[in-house]
């Protein structure tokens, strides 16, 4: 399904991809980074979260241990990817700004090598990095 660039999410918008299965992220010239699997979905539709206040947080409670890739809006339209909010997909218990879901593909349809392609930019690019997760808070008795 071709998604439509949501303009009221600005280019240096940060985004949080969770990094949830472990062939997701590579180490490549001693850098540990994610790959190039973690942008691809053979829906065409890649789900990230917006960077708010509170969110790195949500996202270690929701998906404790995961490491999650720090992607700037602007690397991900760099490859002609649109990003469109999905409030509706949010996991179900999810805590925060629900308009912070979003997803990211092509506008237009594209061949599965023409969208690995793009996947591979987005993950080799410099400004792309890994945040480790947060400790979880500890409960008082």
């Amino acid at each position: 399904m071709a998604l439509i660039d949501d303009g009221t999410i600005p280019a240096d918008a940060v985004l949080f991809r969770v990094l949830a299965h472990p062939g997701w992220t590579t180490n490549k010239g001693g850098t540990r980074r994610p790959s190039s699997i973690a942008f691809y979905e053979a829906g065409g539709e890649v789900s990230y979260f917006i960077d708010v206040p509170g969110m790195l947080t949500e996202l270690s409670r929701i998906f404790p241990g995961s490491e999650i890739a720090r992607v700037p809006a602007l690397a991900v339209r760099a490859v002609g990817f649109a990003i469109e909010r999905r409030p509706g997909e949010c996991p179900e218990d999810f805590q925060c700004d629900r308009g912070c879901h979003v997803v990211a593909g092509p506008p237009a349809e594209l061949t599965r090598l023409e969208f690995q392609g793009k996947a591979r930019n987005i993950a080799k690019d410099p400004s792309v990095t890994i945040i480790r997760p947060e400790p979880p808070i500890p409960t008082v008795p």
